[in-house]
This record gives C-alpha cells, sequence and structure tokens, in this order.
C-alpha cells in the first residue's frame, strides 16, 4: 500500500479518540491530522535514502543487480 496523508491522519486522529468531542471538532481533529501526516510522508518521500545491502534473493534475469540507493513512493 502506498503511504497516504488521508488515510493515515484519520488513524491517528482514530487512535487519539474522538468521545464527547462535537461534530465539527472532530473534523478538525481529522483535518489536523491529515494535514500533519501528509507532511511527514512527503518529506520521509522526498528525503529517504533506502540502502541495499543483499541482493542474494533477487531472480536472475536481465538487467543489473547490487548494492545501490532507492527511493521510496
Amino acid at each position: 500500500m502506498v503511504m497516504n496523508g488521508d488515510v493515515l491522519g484519520t488513524a491517528i486522529a482514530a487512535a487519539i479518540g474522538t468521545a464527547g468531542l462535537e461534530s465539527a471538532e472532530i473534523t478538525a481533529l481529522e483535518t489536523k491530522w491529515k494535514t500533519i501526516a501528509t507532511q511527514i510522508i512527503t518529506h520521509i518521500s522526498t528525503n529517504a535514502v533506502v540502502a541495499v545491502a543483499s541482493v542474494s534473493a533477487v531472480t536472475v534475469g536481465t538487467g543489473v543487480s547490487g548494492p545501490g540507493a532507492g527511493t521510496i513512493s
């Protein structure tokens, strides 16, 4: 599953709990966490470096395999 700020933000808001909140307060809470989660995901996907330590389980075929770096999407 691709990381998604709306999904993560909703999950965080649900984990915090909304008991006793009015509908507008719940919406505001979810909106704030969706915004925060989106920024976190954007930061990770923009700046993360993925090191490939081993390719021992790669099936032989066309192309080149070996240590390298990649991005998270």
